[in-house]
């Protein structure tokens, strides 16, 4: 009789045991990988804990140290900046003169990788940007005063809306107010050319490319510059709003001046495209118009000069009288240039596009700011041409427009900046694009191939095009011409303004001589591009300045939140 088992269990046979020692093999040595591993683990965790802890003990040494230290170490990084800036662009100017024609097809190749590699992060980066601007209005440090807590407003709120709303957009709502949304109702993305969802599609695209994301980039970079400008005892430099990332001081340093240095290169380009397409717009309505033969190279290069002879004189001025003189006479006549097309116009068409248009807009906001369609082919390429041109365009102006608004913001909240500059232009925005592309859609839709081929081919008739058909035709036609030309100097004038801060001690009023220096610069930069013809040498300049620049503009986001957490750390009243 065999032995009972005391335990009442079943005994196991050799395979039952192989397996179970083999399971117990195996979960040992899973045991020491865990534990080897958690060494690694623990270092990683200290070295986080150590760069959190070194950048807090950089900030505060930061506000401890002596005013003339950091005058020095500023002075070091424009210096370098002013002669990195000079021996490039120089070295640009060359290049673009020898290459020709050749401008194009460097612009299409640009183009077509950007277009095929970095779509996703442009239109990820844009809304990630007004997520984050939302999140500091709305936050504790909203009520954080740009300057000592009892200073108030330099500038009126109509002065103010002016400037920056000439400054930032100005040129290319006289070139696109009536062209963009033709353009989209002929030609859209998705929907059938004609119908009444290309119409309704028209208009929210516009607003999409003109409205809060256009705005919430300018308006980053203006928070950067304001807050360590005025708060922070810097200058009003990109390169002040990065704070030491890094444990290397030579890291450090070389990081700021590539961070001037990269602003610098777009404001050029980035605002050499736009003197571009105004140049070629105003030469277009003088011969549209008027029958003078302005439309061709030696026009442009006359317009280029007389515009820069204005905008040199306007700087000689300072920012209290010629600037601001300047945005105040643009906003007055584009208000009236606005009041008479609504007035002889469709009225009533007008006011229903504009309210759905709101409304369309404010719907599908959320869609329109992630929306990439890697399964639309057609949509992939429009957005190449319109969204992905627009959203690189608005980065290489960020650092102009940014530090010019940071200049005029002294004695405003975070909150009534990010707010006012964010919803009051987006509003006008949409309200344009519904005066000029609702009349212009509506001449289209009453008389077939009035104005639709000609836009298609060249959008610099847009505008002439569509006044000829109202009354005053040559007197409107004029003032728009004189409107686009202030348009041009104001800009002009506010990079040159914004550039000499760059490149001298970020003074707030440059030397003269700088600003010439500049101007000739920017003239020359834009004369080049528009020897190479076309749009696509202008869209092409901008396009290329904005990568480096939105690296930068990351780089700024993740400082402001660092320094406003250490300053702030409770709710504001």
């Amino acid at each position: 009789m065999p032995e009972e088992n005391p335990q009442n269990k079943p005994e196991l046979s050799t395979e039952a045991l192989a397996e179970i020692q083999a399971r117990v093999e195996r979960y040992e040595e899973e045991l020491v990988q865990r534990f080897a591993q958690e060494p690694t683990s623990g270092k990683a965790l200290k070295k986080a804990e150590r760069l959190k802890k070194h950048l807090a003990e950089r900030m505060a040494l930061d506000e401890e140290r002596n005013l003339e230290d950091i005058r020095r170490e500023e002075h070091f990084n424009i210096s370098a900046n002013m002669v990195l800036s000079v021996v490039l662009m120089l070295a640009f100017t060359t290049w673009a003169w020898l290459a020709g024609d050749r401008l194009t097809e460097l612009a299409a190749i640009a183009k077509v990788f950007v277009s095929t590699n970095l779509s996703w992060f442009y239109i990820l980066l844009s809304s990630g940007f007004l997520v984050f601007l939302g999140y500091l209005s709305f936050s504790r440090f909203g009520t954080v005063v740009l300057g000592d807590p009892q200073d108030r407003p330099e500038f009126s709120n109509l002065s103010w809306y002016s400037m920056l709303f000439s400054a930032g957009m100005g040129v290319g709502l006289l070139f696109w107010g009536g062209a963009e949304p033709l353009t989209h109702y002929l030609s859209p993305p998705t929907a059938e050319p004609g119908s009444v969802q290309a119409a309704q599609q028209a208009f929210v695209l516009t607003s999409f490319h003109w409205g809060l994301h256009g705005w919430g980039i300018y308006t980053l970079c203006a928070v950067g510059v304001a807050y360590f400008g005025f708060r922070k005892r810097k200058k009003y430099l990109v390169s002040s709003s990065v704070v030491d990332l890094f444990e290397s001081p030579r890291l450090n340093q070389a990081l700021k001046i590539f961070s001037d240095l990269v602003a610098t290169l777009a404001v050029i380009f980035g605002v050499a495209a736009s003197l571009g397409l105004g140049t070629r717009q105003l030469a277009q309505g003088l011969e549209y118009v008027f029958g003078i033969p302005a439309n061709n190279p030696t026009g442009y290069f006359m317009i280029l000069g007389v515009v820069t002879a204005l905008f040199i004189v306007s700087a000689s001025t300072g920012l209290k009288k010629g600037i601001q003189i300047l945005s105040n006479v643009n906003m007055a006549l584009a208000v009236l240039l606005l009041l008479f097309v609504f007035l002889v116009g469709p009225k009533i068409l007008v006011l229903k596009i504009f309210v759905e248009t709101l409304g369309r807009y404010t719907s599908s906001l959320f869609e329109l700011s992630f929306k990439v369609a890697p399964f639309t082919p057609a949509y992939d390429s429009w957005m190449a041409d319109w969204t992905l041109s627009y959203f690189t365009w608005w980065i290489a102006w960020a650092p102009f427009v940014g530090i010019f608004i940071a200049r005029i913001s002294k004695g405003r909240t975070i909150r009534e900046m990010i707010l006012g500059s964010l919803l009051v232009p987006t509003l006008f925005s949409v309200l344009w694009f519904s005066v000029f592309g609702g009349n212009a859609l509506f001449l289209e839709q009453q008389n077939p191939g009035q104005m639709g081929p000609a836009i298609l081919e060249d959008p610099t008739v847009g505008l002439f095009a569509m006044l000829r058909h109202y009354p005053g035709y040559y007197l409107v036609s004029g003032i728009s011409l004189v409107l686009l030309a202030t348009f041009l100097v104001t800009s002009a004038d506010s990079a040159t303004f914004v550039i000499g801060m760059l490149t001298t001690e970020g003074d707030l009023d440059p030397r003269m001589g700088t600003k010439v220096f500049w101007g000739a610069m920017l003239a020359a930069v834009t004369g080049l591009l528009l020897r190479g013809g076309g749009l696509e040498p202008l869209q092409a300049a901008a396009l290329t300045s904005a990568l480096p620049f939105s690296l930068v503009m990351i780089l700024m986001a993740i400082s402001v939140r660092l320094r406003l957490s250490i300053q702030v750390k409770g709710q504001r009243t």
